[in-house]
């Protein structure tokens, strides 16, 4: 009489998943905390004579802090934080550091009102935390960089009890997963601990998850749930709103026949929560946060976006170009400035439309589509269409496609094509900004064609992910 068979292991028992979730701790606790001593650019810059070339600046830095001081400067991207600290301190303590210590208002500013803010109120919930616990700059900027490795942390978690399935993660599973996450960490390198953008692909996967148990419970109200949460997503940062017409695309054009019920409760539950929240925060803060959203209506055509490079590769189409420094970026001014923010408008409504269309077209899986893989593959989808189509492109912007492409990579294997090439844009992007960004200041031919590579290879993404699409949505064997 044979015995049973061994239960298989749980993932978390096998070594390579286990390598890889232990580099993510690496990561946030050691490499991304790396940063060069205050000062240290200024006390090189005074050695240095004017004009200094990379080698030179290169040099003092070698002579200056060592071989290891070059690690620490690969690392050390973090200046974007100093003005989370600026928001945070404002908020909490009504301090404007901008002004002078004995200006009237010192303990009494207010953000929105007399201090602008770009981003949206629901950001201040990302920006505070890591303050509670910090008495000064660097101490909330360590304490950001473990916020951004939870926040990250978390958003890989949620994709991957997202994309297991109905069973538990498998060893090969998280194996694929976890170690493209590690990977997509080192191409993208430290500007990952200091942008907040990792709340953009947690909100995503929330959305997600509200989806998916209203599609296991076919509740309307829990439909409604993630219409709304997606609503207040928008309110963090404008992008988690993609998830709404994946949803919508789910719904409708998904199963045999379309879903009325659910997407109306749906699209209620995003339409009310997007009022209620505007008219709130309209009520506390008003001209002060129509500012928040006006701020980016009035911003150019930044310098690593498609069109830009398009222009420079072109020579300007025969128009004179410059660089303009403002918005917290560099923008390309040009006299079809004004028609390229036109075009970018209709160029997302156009892409958008060739989204849904190709959804609706689509042949007929092999095997019975899920419903919460398909919204997870039309949120990617939808979030490389607004990145591509955007006036603004700063390279924080792929932080909205890490954990969201790990976890389809390890749904399924067949993913990895989109992994490996969202790797090499990574990479590509590293170069260009912060490493290079000076000679991209400069319009140097090599980093002109770099910037025009690295956007080409997004369009082929994208490109890819349109063509994938119908076998993306087969449910795979596990």
């Amino acid at each position: 009489m044979s015995s049973p068979s061994a239960a298989p292991r749980p993932w978390w028992q096998h070594r390579a998943p286990l390598i890889a979730l232990a580099l993510h701790a690496v990561i946030f606790l050691g490499l991304f905390q790396l940063r060069l001593p205050p000062g240290a650019y200024g006390h090189m810059s005074v050695q240095l004579p004017v004009g200094a070339t990379t080698g030179q600046w290169f040099d003092r830095l070698v002579a200056d802090y060592g071989t290891f001081g070059v690690v620490k400067w690969f690392f050390d991207t973090h200046r974007e934080v100093e003005l989370y600290y600026f928001y945070a301190d404002v908020a909490l303590h009504g301090i404007n550091h901008r002004k002078p210590p004995d200006e009237p208002g010192q303990g009494h500013f207010a953000l929105y009102r007399n201090v602008p803010l770009e981003y949206q109120p629901g950001a201040l919930l990302v920006l505070l935390p890591p303050a509670f616990f910090a008495h000064d700059y660097d101490g909330y900027l360590t304490a950001f960089v473990l916020w951004c490795g939870l926040i990250y942390g978390a958003s890989l978690w949620l994709g991957l009890r997202l994309m297991a399935g109905d069973g538990p993660l498998t060893p090969a599973q998280a194996t694929r997963a976890l170690w493209g996450s590690v990977f997509f960490l080192f191409c993208f390198g430290g500007v990952a601990a200091a942008r907040f953008d990792h709340i953009v692909p947690l909100i995503c996967l929330g959305s997600i998850a509200q989806f998916r148990r209203a599609e296991r419970t076919g509740s309307a109200a829990w439909y409604a749930a993630c219409g709304a949460l997606t609503a207040a997503g928008v309110l963090v940062k404008i992008v988690p709103g993609v998830v709404l017409p994946g949803a919508l695309l789910v719904l409708c054009a998904l199963g045999p026949r379309p879903r009325w019920r659910p997407a109306a409760a749906l699209l209620t539950g995003f339409s009310l929560t997007l009022l209620s929240l505007n008219l709130v925060f309209y009520a506390c803060w008003g001209e002060g946060y129509v500012r928040s959203f006006t701020y980016h209506l009035d911003r150019g055509i930044q310098l690593e976006t498609l069109y830009s490079g398009v222009v420079l590769a072109a020579h300007g189409f025969g128009q004179p170009y410059a660089l303009v420094e403002n918005f917290g970026a560099a923008h390309l001014a040009t006299p079809l400035t004004p028609a390229l923010k036109l075009i970018s408008l209709l160029l997302f409504l156009l892409a958008s439309a060739a989204v849904a269309w190709r959804f609706w077209r689509r042949p007929a899986p092999a095997t019975p589509p899920d419903a919460v893989q398909a919204l997870a593959v039309l949120t990617v989808t939808f979030l490389l269409v607004f990145l591509l189509t955007n006036k603004v492109l700063s390279p924080q912007y792929l932080l909205w496609l890490g954990p969201l492409f790990a976890a389809l990579y390890g749904r399924r294997a067949d993913f990895g094509p989109a992994m490996l090439l969202l790797l090499v844009i990574c990479v590509l992007s590293q170069i260009i900004f912060p490493f290079l960004y000076t000679q991209m200041l400069e319009f140097h031919p090599a980093l002109v064609a770099l910037l025009n590579v690295r956007n080409a290879l997004l369009l082929a993404l994208l490109a890819w992910l349109l063509w994938r699409m119908p076998r993306l949505l087969d449910s795979p064997a596990r």
